[in-house]
């Protein structure tokens, strides 16, 4: 009896451990490595979305900075700004410029995790990308077109990609899993071994755990699809943040797509033997259940 409770205890702690493991693979390899992050966010300065709010950003700021010169734009004037945005957005600058600000903001994104001082926050207490440095060469674009460009680092040009508070309320379950990164897919491994060792039925265990596995990992994806709501509804350059937000956590949906699939395949494969088992082990003449059958 206790053996049995031992076994039953083992897996149902397998089964958590499951997705808090690649929880914390992920949160190892890609949230807490700047450059893994960097790496993984650099194609996207050639998505759509996060090129449209970098024109409607820029174009904004370069008619700020423009009327502040007090010249009045000629006629065609903010058609030729905008030109001048899309030519800068749309060649090497904006992809370096857009490498560099991610890798600053996700310096602040850890600070702000790790609950260290000095991260650089907007003033609504949000992480931004700093366009800045691409906003300088749509400066030096307006001034040869001849129209009249005071000094640049007068107007801010940048968009927010996540709220601190937010970040904040996750700041608990990111040190337990940066902490416990290593040893909690140690710890499944151990869990599931010793659930095996004690089950007196295997095989059936076996299967026990994969459905319990499966339903664990199903509340990890459903929970990423409430955070991702919850960390980018707020934002006024919400696609960008989605855009980043999707590209960040590919990689962990892989894992629990792959994982979800293993564990279906070890389910189904580990009930029908253990059924087989079943009708094997039965006397002849008797039901599954160990009643005589009728003549």
């Amino acid at each position: 009896m206790l053996r049995s409770l031992t076994a039953t205890l083992c897996g149902f702690l397998a089964a958590a451990l499951l997705p808090l493991s690649l929880l914390s693979v992920w949160v190892n390899g890609v949230v807490s490595d700047t450059d893994t992050y960097v790496e993984t966010v650099t194609p996207l300065a050639d998505d759509d979305a996060v090129k449209a709010a970098a024109v409607d950003e820029l174009d904004r700021a370069a008619l700020q900075l423009v009327a502040s010169s007090g010249v009045p734009l000629p006629t065609g004037g903010e058609t030729l700004v905008r030109l001048a945005v899309q030519q800068v957005v749309n060649g090497e600058v904006f992809r370096t410029a857009w490498a560099q600000a991610n890798r600053i903001a996700h310096r602040q994104v850890v600070a702000v995790l790790e609950d260290r001082g000095g991260a650089r926050l907007d003033d609504r207490g949000r992480v931004t990308i700093d366009l800045n440095p691409v906003f300088d060469d749509v400066a030096r674009n307006l001034a040869a077109q001849g129209l009249a460009v005071p000094d640049p680092t007068t107007v801010d040009a940048s968009f927010p990609v996540m709220s601190a508070a937010q970040l904040a309320k996750a700041r608990r379950a990111y040190d337990a899993l940066d902490t416990l990164g290593f040893w909690l897919p140690l710890a499944w491994v151990a869990t599931l071994a010793l659930t095996l060792l004690l089950a007196r039925r295997r095989v059936a265990a076996t299967a026990k755990v994969a459905v319990a596995s499966l339903v664990a990992t199903g509340l990890l994806a459903l929970a990423l699809v409430f955070a991702r709501d919850a960390v980018t509804e707020d934002l006024p350059q919400r696609d960008v943040a989605v855009a980043v937000w999707d590209v960040v956590v590919a990689d962990l949906w892989h894992q629990i797509a792959l994982c979800a699939a293993g564990l279906v395949a070890v389910a189904v494969v580990s009930a029908v033997v253990a059924g087989l088992l079943g009708r094997a082990r039965t006397p002849p003449g008797e039901s599954p259940g160990g009643e005589q059958r009728a003549r």
